[in-house]
């Protein structure tokens, strides 16, 4: 018996180019679609609103804006979110504190994992 692979789609929220282009080519090789990646909080909101989206990865850091907005409107539709930052759980609003955080910059092998994670795959 085989297993099929099932594509999510899933949100690239960072402003650092070559880190989302790293994030982009990780998650496509495992055979997911990317929606984005966005650079700022107002890009990201268009994509959640045009796009189905299974998870999403948000930098917390986006310039001047920070992407604590973006993770309650994700929260709010159910949506699984890590957060990407050189922060720790504890720097966190504590609404946020149960939100998984994978130190940047993120290996691919633990991109892999969280993914797995937040799919329950």
């Amino acid at each position: 018996m085989t297993t099929r692979h099932v594509s999510h789609n899933i949100l690239i929220v960072e402003d650092e180019w070559l880190i989302a282009l790293d994030m982009e080519m990780v998650i496509k090789d495992l055979g997911h679609t990317v929606i984005g990646p966005a650079a700022n909080v107002a890009a990201a909101l268009l994509l959640i609103e045009r796009s189905e989206i299974d998870i999403a990865f948000l930098d917390i850091s986006l310039g001047s804006e920070q992407s604590y907005p973006l993770a309650d409107t994700l929260h709010d539709r159910k949506i699984p979110v890590t957060f990407l930052s050189a922060y720790t759980t504890m720097d966190l609003p504590s609404r946020f504190r149960d939100f998984d955080l994978l130190q940047k910059p993120v290996a691919a092998k633990d991109l892999s994992r969280q993914i797995s994670k937040m799919l329950n795959t």
